[in-house]
Parts: C-alpha cells; sequence; structure tokens
C-alpha cells in the first residue's frame, strides 16, 4: 500500500512539473497570454516602418514642369510723327551747343520804352475805353515856388528811401493812385515790377486797399547807381476807393542836380499818363 502511493505521490509531481514545462514554452509563443500569466505589462512590439527614400524631394523637383519664359514684347514700331519729333529735338540740342561758346555772353536784348508805352495803350484797350495821346506828351503842370514839406513828411512817416535819383507821388483821398517809371534801358518799374535790373526800387506803395488819405509812393536809386539817360514818369487811376472821382496828385522829381514838382488830376475813366520827362547826365 506504501509502495501505490509512493507511486502515485510520484506521478503527481511529475504530472506538475510537466504542466510546469509545458506553460512556460507556451508564453514564449504568445507573450500576451503570458502577461496574464504572471499579472504584468507585455512589452510593445514596435513594427518597423519603411524609411522615406532620401531622393524623394530631388526626384518631384525634378518631375516638375519647368516655367514658361517670358518673351519680352518687339519695341514698337517708330511712327512718322515721333521720328520728326525725335530729329526736332537733335536739330535743337544742336543748335543750343552752337550757341553755347566758351567765353560769350549771348546778346543782350534792347527794350523799346515805344513798345512798353504800346502795352499799356493796349491794356487800356482791354478795359474797354479809348486810349488818348497822354503816353505821347508830358501832361503834368510845373509848380514853381513849391513847398515840399509834404513830400518829406509822408516819406519819412513810411520810411521810404532817398538817392541819387528820386520820384514821389502824392494825394489826398483814399483812391488808389499807381507811379511808375520808365528807364533809361526801357524797363517799367511798378507795382509789378518793383525792382529794375538798373538798381530802381518802388518802396512804397499805398492804397491798393483804402488805406489812407493821405498816401504817398516813391521810386529811387541809390547814389551813384542811377543810369544816365531819358526818365518817363507816368501816373495811373488804378481803382476809384473813395466817393470823389477826381483825384488831383502832385509828383516830385529829384533828377541828381535839382528837385522839381509837377502837378495835375486825373479820373477812374482816363487812361494812364505821362506826367513829365527828365534826363541824367
Amino acid at each position: 500500500m506504501a509502495i501505490w502511493s509512493t507511486y502515485l505521490l510520484f506521478g503527481l509531481l511529475a504530472l506538475l512539473f510537466g504542466y510546469g514545462i509545458y506553460t512556460v514554452f507556451s508564453s514564449e509563443a504568445n507573450p500576451v497570454h503570458a502577461s496574464h500569466l504572471i499579472n504584468i505589462r507585455a512589452s510593445p512590439v514596435n513594427i518597423p516602418e519603411p524609411r522615406p527614400s532620401n531622393f524623394a524631394l530631388e526626384d518631384t523637383i525634378n518631375n516638375m514642369p519647368e516655367p514658361a519664359q517670358l518673351t519680352p514684347p518687339p519695341p514698337p514700331e517708330p511712327t512718322p510723327e515721333l521720328t520728326e519729333e525725335i530729329a526736332d529735338s537733335s536739330n535743337d540740342e544742336e543748335g543750343d551747343e552752337e550757341g553755347d561758346v566758351e567765353g560769350e555772353d549771348p546778346p543782350s536784348k534792347t527794350i523799346d520804352t515805344e513798345s512798353i508805352l504800346d502795352d499799356i495803350d493796349k491794356k487800356w484797350h482791354m478795359k474797354g475805353e479809348e486810349a488818348s495821346s497822354s503816353l505821347e506828351a508830358e501832361t503834368g503842370q510845373l509848380v514853381s515856388n513849391s513847398d515840399f514839406s509834404e513830400f518829406h513828411e509822408r516819406l519819412t512817416r513810411e520810411g521810404a528811401q532817398t538817392g541819387q535819383v528820386q520820384v514821389s507821388l502824392i494825394w489826398n483821398n483814399i483812391n488808389d493812385l499807381d507811379l511808375s517809371v520808365i528807364c533809361p534801358s526801357g524797363e517799367r518799374i511798378s507795382f509789378d515790377n518793383n525792382v529794375s535790373k538798373c538798381g530802381g526800387q518802388l518802396d512804397v506803395d499805398m492804397n491798393e486797399l483804402p488805406t489812407t488819405d493821405k498816401p504817398v509812393e516813391n521810386v529811387f536809386w541809390p547814389v551813384s547807381l542811377a543810369p544816365k539817360g531819358e526818365y518817363k514818369v507816368i501816373i495811373e487811376h488804378f481803382e476809384q476807393h473813395d466817393e470823389e472821382n477826381l483825384t488831383p496828385y502832385r509828383v516830385l522829381i529829384n533828377d541828381g542836380f535839382e528837385h522839381r514838382e509837377y502837378c495835375g488830376e486825373i479820373t477812374n475813366d482816363e487812361p494812364p499818363r505821362i506826367v513829365c520827362v527828365f534826363s541824367v547826365g
């Protein structure tokens, strides 16, 4: 009986040993099943991915179609008008190069006094008025035994300058009279050309707006700068601001040797007039 118990115990141990061997081999074939048996997490199974080709980008670039090359438009064909303009501009440039000779001054333009007087007449015609002979003869009356104190007072008040040659105008209302002088060169000094190329200046111009009833205007040449020749003094009634249209005026002339006064009167309906003509020798 004891022998049979020993055999039975030996067989049970062999069975258990064999089952253990079986379990070990079956867990290697199925790691998931083995993880459940030993109560641990199975290690992740890494499935290798194929590596991209190192030349894939180069292949893509090489397989791209080449961009179409832009062809510049052909230049426009010259038209007859354009050809003539180019030829004219070339001729002008050649003429300028021939005229600009080094060491030679361009010819000076001579201003004709008569043309300036004609221009004044034309401007007066544009106002719709009839021009008279006032720009052909002296209209001012020479005053004897003159008192120049009123001239000096107003010129000092306005800070007017004095010089070798000087022409001053005064009147006694708020109308706008304009003084201008035609120089020996033919240039006209006036409110719109108050500095001449020969050195004359209009430094006081009044009553463009009705500022005062004791206005003064003044033209002068600095000492030793007055050109020799004939000077023409012109008066114009430019604008009527006062109720009285007729405006008496006085003009004082300093020709570098003596002072003389001329007087007269003018309305807004009359054209400009020459007051006097004097010479500087």
